[in-house]
């Protein structure tokens, strides 16, 4: 078996209806990002300081180890970027390095992302310039200080105050409660120097509402807590060993009134306060935030998927002792999540674009801003909570899929189970999310049905189709049978379908139905929605004939097929909320399920291709069971012979072992 291997990777490999390069250059974002992405990897591949190195393992660090390998790699990172001066390279050797290690991504993301956006789009140019510098050139290292140990997406109920001093021109920052502490706060524990403080605003003895400010929280050189402010780490979590989780107290902390982000939001020296023009705006920073954890997903996912498909075309088992991906079983689960997983990409692109179209509009006029934010929020709620539940589903399925070996660290699905799992919760519970998407859409449905209103936005609204509700409520049933028929009006079918689940959760408020018996079916229609948003948006982008210049012919060719596949993934699993509303027969359920199945059959032998084009490296991806070549039984057995006391006595033996095993029996017959 471990001679036929090599074999069967480089026939599955040979399979491919599509050019593998072009596809990862596709993944990569251009033939340009392609080239830097390699030669980051190229970079950092032998860099101790960024790469563990044999005979040592990245899967066995120990808690502390991590936490000094991530921040070493943080200032290593820094350094080779300086040293490069190519701004694309540099962003490519990041890029690589959060690839290699999910707890540098996250250290990262807090300083670079969380930290300076909050700062960006907060604070007015006088902020931005006193900050931005230092956090590009690390001369300070930023937290985001959001979640309360009692409250974690429930802003309105933060409890952390800011008290204006009129006699001081100072803030007072005070935890009053135990529920109140600053909780999970990245790199609180041991670096930041820094954070981003949301708290309720107190001015006159009069709550205003939620504001952010700026508070140091170190002393830059010697790393001592400042006056007043009270820190300590969270301890062991599941996963994120490398990322400093804390929380943070606040006594009496004061601060200059000028570190109150002032973009939306002014006081002056004699109190004089200008609310938001739209309280919404605090929590606009938790859009990016949103995006940008569903970027992560891509990195994370693509990883489990394919160390999943290389084990599973490589493994035979059975009666006929054929390739485990060969059994339907196998190959229903995997080849929608490679789907899912270039839909995630494509749909991320559009929905930061779609961001950067509104934030570029809200520099001239703040109402563009504040008028794109419904549908902003909406999305990127939906989106990261649709694709965390079924990425973890696709995680425990890969899992599965490579059976008892995946309980080996060596093989690294465990580890990323366990840095994924914050991201169920992280930046909102995925519950409350769904909630909030189907909000905005019933408030939608109703402008549309009560006032024939639809707002006029600059980009394409994933709410479109609720200008045809009324179209789409008179004409409750599918007319034909043919799932094959389905993909061709995909776009009109579940834009009725919506319609109706909408307008039948509407209508069941209107007669008095607590919102809390509405729950259930509130949170699949926002995951349907987001899922059929995600076809709309491929299909849009994939429906040009091949040999469309942009895109390889071969690579649209297979995106083409992922997008109809998608496409009846969503009407797979939703077919049942058709069939409750009367939209769907029984017949219309069979034909659904067979045009999924068979559509899966026909990409079976793309797996490889597939997952080559995510363009992941064997020392990125670390387990033995998906090496390229596919010799993983020699690779993965020599891993275990390198490992720490993988061989010899236990250090216990004398201690334990010994006085027991030594001992006569006293009932053994003597010679």
């Amino acid at each position: 078996m471990s001679r036929q291997a090599p074999k069967d990777m480089a026939k599955e490999r040979a399979a491919a209806e599509f050019n593998i390069e072009e596809l990862a250059k596709f993944w990569a974002g251009g033939d340009e990002k392609y080239r830097l992405l390699q030669k980051a990897y190229e970079i950092i591949k032998n860099d101790p300081e960024l790469v563990v190195q044999p005979p040592r393992n990245f899967l066995e660090l120990s808690r502390d180890e991590m936490r000094e390998f991530t921040m070493g790699q943080i200032y290593r990172v820094f350094h080779v970027v300086k040293d490069t001066k190519d701004k694309d390279l540099a962003y490519e050797i990041a890029r690589a390095t959060s690839m290699y290690s999910e707890s540098f991504s996250m250290r990262f993301f807090v300083h670079e992302m969380l930290f300076r956006n909050v700062i960006n789009m907060l604070g007015n140019k006088e902020q931005q310039d006193r900050y931005n510098d230092d956090i590009s050139n690390y001369r300070i290292f930023g937290c985001f200080a959001m979640t309360e140990l009692g409250h974690s997406s429930a802003l309105r109920e933060i409890e952390t105050t800011a008290t204006y001093d009129f006699a001081t021109d100072e803030f007072i920052l005070d935890t009053p409660t135990i529920t109140g502490t600053k909780w999970w706060i990245g790199m609180a524990a041991q670096t930041a120097t820094h954070a981003v403080v949301i708290a309720q605003t107190i001015i006159g003895g009069k709550n205003v509402g939620l504001n952010w400010f700026v508070v140091q929280l170190r002393n830059k050189h010697t790393g001592e807590l400042e006056p007043n402010v009270q820190i300590g780490d969270i301890g062991e979590k599941v996963g994120h060993a490398g990322v400093d989780n804390g929380w943070i107290q606040f006594r009496q902390k004061r601060i200059p009134r000028i570190d109150m982000l002032a973009k939306w939001a002014q006081l002056d020296r004699q109190g004089n306060y200008k609310p938001a023009p739209n309280p919404a705006v605090m929590y606009a920073t938790l859009i990016p935030e949103r995006l940008s954890l569903v970027t992560v997903t891509t990195q994370m996912i693509s990883q489990a998927l394919t160390i999943a498909t290389r084990y599973g075309v490589v493994r035979r088992q059975g009666a006929k002792n054929q390739q485990i991906m060969d059994y339907q079983s196998h190959y229903v689960k995997i080849i929608p999540a490679i789907a899912f997983i270039y839909m995630v990409r494509s749909t991320a692109d559009v929905l930061n674009e779609h961001f950067d179209i509104s934030t570029a509009g809200g520099k001239m006029d703040p109402m563009v801003y504040l008028n794109h934010m419904g549908d902003m929020h909406a999305m990127s709620a939906c989106l990261k909570g649709l694709t965390g539940w079924y990425s973890s589903e696709i995680l425990e399925t890969c899992r599965r899929s490579c059976g008892g070996h995946a309980y080996s660290a060596y093989n690294a699905i465990g580890h990323i189970i366990g840095d994924w799992g914050v991201m169920t919760t992280g930046g909102g519970d995925n519950v409350v999310l769904l909630q909030q998407t189907t909000r905005y859409l019933l408030y939608r449905l109703e402008q549309k049905l009560e006032f024939d209103e639809y707002p006029d936005l600059k980009f394409k609204s994933s709410t479109i189709y609720i200008k045809d509700a009324k179209r789409y409520l008179e004409n409750k049933r599918w007319l034909t049978n043919d799932a094959s028929d389905c993909i061709k009006d995909f776009t009109k079918l579940t834009e009725a379908l919506h319609t109706i689940l909408l307008y039948s959760i509407h209508t069941a408020r209107q007669q008095g139905t607590p919102s809390d018996e509405l729950l259930l079916d509130s949170v699949r229609v926002a995951e349907m929605h987001c899922a059929t948003f995600m076809f709309n948006v491929c299909a849009e982008k994939f429906g040009q004939p091949v040999g469309t210049p942009g895109i390889e012919p071969s690579v649209l060719a297979i995106m083409k097929k992922l997008t109809a596949l998608w496409g009846m993934h969503v009407l797979y699993t939703y077919s049942d909320q058709g069939f409750k509303e009367g939209y769907f027969t029984p017949e219309h359920i069979k034909s659904i399920e067979k045009t999924y199945t068979d559509m899966c059959k026909s990409l079976r032998h793309q797996v490889i291709g597939l997952t080559d084009g995510f363009g992941i490296p064997d020392f990125v991806l670390k387990a033995p069971i998906a090496k390229y070549d596919g010799d993983i039984y020699q690779t993965y057995f020599d891993t275990l012979l390198i490992a720490p006391r993988s061989t010899g006595i236990p250090p216990y033996h004398g201690k334990y072992i010994k006085p027991l095993t030594e001992r006569e029996n006293p009932n053994a017959l003597k010679k």
